[in-house]
């Protein structure tokens, strides 16, 4: 049941109060040199002072040093080197601050995007947390001196959330071991024992853990960046991905996790204990509940990757609609197979990515796709580049080849920003239905376009088909539960924009939303990647699990320690940790 209005104006005015934890650099309450010392031997040396990655490369930077500085360019634009230092974020525009910042062109780092170089949006100090004893003193210091807290993995969020001006930044991207358990007990909950269950420390990237549980024969449920953190935001935000359709988001099947709590609790949690704080981070989203430390989740036999690839060029707007038309008419057969995958569409070309895990030898993916790949050769404006089928062993030869793909889609370093929504299973039901869909989604890809000529739009079909989630085991939004779409417009630009030219992009980017809002009222979006800016953000990111989630929220950090941009218990942008979002 959905909540009721008074229910909501309740949620809204219990959060709006001012944190205590807002003490800045140069006041009384800032701690000094020698404190900052202390902590560091509590921490085992694991404090350190931030240094931006491209710092070395500036020459009024303390820390400017030609030999270092060609190190950090040669590696600048690299995913995985890009994410093992604590000094960056994945997407540039998230660690400037405004017009400040210290980055470096992601294309040729040898050039510098800011006239002098400053920390933007990261935190002064990070901790390396190398042990969760390490995360209770962190927090025990930050309440000492009234310090905000912010908390970092790998840094790909795309609304900013891992950074914060003037906080201590709680860095787990070193917690890095794995394990696998072929048959696991779980913590004083006997309900919870499975088999074949993998544990992530929270630091773990995505490309480790296939090839690691790959060699157990096993997969699991992550997505398919390759220096990704899998038990940080993204799991804790859903988590989509190659195998969403067959087994669910990554939420769904998490087992246990351990986390300190902002009491400095070193807790585990599972469906027997903590079990409303269990639910709240199996979907209802990263860095605001508690730090997470450990992930234990189900994995699978390894099946064979069966994958379709379509590349076009498209000569009209009519041809790109005809295209959209085929693809959203042949759906509905590719969801009950439970093929997956994406299709990035442009105003003049297109690019489907279409994923099946399943133990055959690719005939039931042959099968379910035969229609759409016959008519889309004798389309009228279209011109085929690739159309042919691919299977590979296993996930882990899988991600070989997209894992090299995803370096030229997604490179490091340069900055971006979305809007989405969820497309119900209802609108593809019918001629009518598809059509509005059609024109909602044109609309989007033609507008994104007008607004910055670097733009796409994505559409996702990695939806949790296979997994209803009745009983509300998870706190992810109930609009991926009969979603069969996951419509993504991508703005991605290199150098930074004006303050006028980014807030006239963010805010068409969310205006050309309004015809897929209209199709898909009380509907949502994947709060990991959603517009920052949308006004109706708990109905959007959360449902009507937000109350609840809530009222866990209030339960277990009633002092707000942990928060940020608009999480669960978000009190509004004039919090001073959100400056640089103005």
């Amino acid at each position: 049941m959905r909540p009721s209005i008074s229910l909501w104006s309740i949620a809204i005015v219990a959060v709006t109060a001012e944190s205590s934890y807002n003490c800045q650099p140069g006041q009384t309450c800032w701690p000094t040199q020698q404190q900052w010392q202390q902590l560091n031997r509590t921490l085992d040396g694991h404090l350190h002072k931030t240094v931006p990655l491209g710092a070395p490369c500036y020459e009024n930077s303390n820390d400017f040093n030609q030999d270092i500085c060609a190190s950090v360019q040669s590696t600048y634009n690299s995913s995985l080197e890009r994410v093992s230092h604590y000094g960056q974020t994945f997407w540039q525009n998230w660690e400037a601050c405004g017009t400040s910042g210290c980055s470096l062109l992601s294309s040729d780092p040898a050039e510098k995007l800011f006239p002098t170089c400053s920390l933007g949006t990261l935190a002064a100090y990070y901790v390396d947390v190398r042990v969760a004893s390490h995360i209770s003193a962190t927090l025990r210091f930050s309440k000492d001196h009234n310090l905000r807290i912010s908390i970092k993995n790998t840094g790909h969020d795309f609304a900013g959330r891992s950074v914060g001006p003037n906080t201590l930044a709680i860095w787990t991207h070193n917690l890095g071991k794995m394990s696998f358990n072929r048959n696991f007990t779980a913590s004083r909950c006997p309900t919870a024992n499975a088999h074949n269950v993998g544990e992530l420390a929270a630091g773990v990237v995505a490309g480790d853990a296939y090839r690691y549980f790959g060699e157990y024969g096993m997969d699991i449920t992550g997505g398919y960046e390759e220096s990704v953190g899998l038990a940080g935001g993204f799991a804790q935000g859903g988590g989509v991905g190659d195998f969403t359709a067959r087994y669910g988001l990554m939420a769904d099947n998490a087992i246990e996790f351990e986390v300190v709590t902002a009491d400095g609790q070193v807790r585990v949690i599972n469906e027997c204990n903590d079990p409303d704080l269990f639910w709240a981070m199996r979907g209802g989203g990263g860095g605001t509940f508690a730090v997470l430390t450990k992930y234990r989740v189900q994995l699978y036999p390894s099946l064979p990757i069966h994958t379709y690839r379509l590349v076009v060029n498209i000569s009209s707007s009519d041809a790109l609609r005809a295209l959209i038309t085929l693809h959203a008419e042949n759906q509905i057969t590719w969801s009950d197979a439970l093929v997956t995958g994406g299709t990035d569409y442009y105003v003049n070309k297109a690019s489907f990515g279409v994923v099946h895990p399943h133990p055959d030898n690719g005939t039931m993916l042959k099968e379910a796709t035969v229609a759409f790949h016959l008519a889309v050769s004798n389309m009228t404006g279209i011109t085929v580049v690739e159309n042919d089928y691919t299977t590979f062993d296993n996930y882990t030869a899988y991600t070989s080849f997209s894992i090299a793909d995803a370096s030229v889609t997604e490179p490091a370093g340069i900055s971006s920003l979305l809007s989405s929504r969820l497309m119900p299973r209802h609108l593809f039901a019918s001629p009518s239905s598809i059509s509005s869909l059609v024109d909602a989604v044109l609309h989007g890809i033609q507008t994104a376009h007008d607004l910055i000529s670097t733009s796409g739009t994505q559409v996702v079909f990695e939806t949790p088909l296979s997994n209803p989630d009745v009983d509300r085991k998870t706190s992810a939004h109930p609009a991926w539960r009969n979603a069969l779409w996951h419509v993504i417009h991508v703005a991605e630009w290199e150098k930074p924009l004006t303050p006028s030219t980014l807030k006239k992009v963010s805010s068409g980017f969310l205006d050309l939303l309004e015809p897929a809002k209209a199709l898909t009222p009380g509907g949502g979006a994947y709060l990991n990647e959603a517009s920052y800016e949308e006004p109706e953000w708990q109905q959007t990111f959360f449902g009507d699990n937000y109350p609840r989630l809530l009222e866990v929220k209030q339960r277990y950090d009633p002092d707000h320690v942990f928060d940020c941009w608009k999480c669960v218990g978000w009190r509004g942008k004039q919090d001073s940790l959100f400056s640089c979002y103005d």
